[in-house]
């Protein structure tokens, strides 16, 4: 499906580009079983179904209400603001779902070197750094978006001082 306005140079990459990744997949697939034993491809595969079932479930769904909700509530975000906040979002909840994980692990290690982080204080600490990532990259893109007045013009409402200034004549 080539697009009217996509230069051939571009289309042929994307072709390369998807070419070479279906032939990794397809080596990465037949070298599991030479590498994993019948249980260990089950559990494998078993994960894998759950990550497809939690992004196509969990995750698109949630993102879309996100999109729908901001067009919505009427913000005045632009569309590469709001594409930021929800990719901010999705990555903060993603992160999460992952520390999640380590958290309920780190409660159940038996071994007490193993995880020995502080997932909970690191995970604050990274919803404050995506916080504010996303903040600055919305400010500068919505700055960026705004129109500025030509040199020299007025903003509007304000009346001169009629000090020095010169009323040009439209009459005929």
């Amino acid at each position: 499906m080539k697009q009217p306005n996509t230069p051939a140079s571009v289309w042929s990459v994307r072709i390369v580009l998807g070419l070479a990744g279906t032939a990794l997949i397809g080596y990465g697939l037949l070298g599991l079983p030479t590498q994993l034993g019948p249980a260990q491809l089950l559990g494998l595969l078993t994960w894998m179904a759950f990550a497809i079932l939690l992004h196509d479930g969990v995750i698109v769904p949630l993102l879309t209400l996100t999109g729908a909700g901001l067009t919505r509530t009427g913000s005045r975000l632009g569309p590469v603001s709001a594409a930021i906040l929800r990719g901010a979002l999705m990555t903060g909840a993603a992160v999460s779902l992952i520390a999640g994980l380590l958290l309920k692990a780190q409660s159940e290690a038996r071994n007490i070197s193993a995880l020995e982080g502080n997932y909970a204080e690191h995970l604050l600490w990274f919803w404050a750094a995506l916080a504010a990532a996303a903040a600055v990259a919305i400010y500068a893109f919505e700055r960026a978006g705004r129109p500025r007045p030509p040199t020299g013009a007025r903003p509007p409402g304000r009346a001169g001082s009629g000090k020095g200034e010169r009323r040009q004549n439209t009459r005929p």
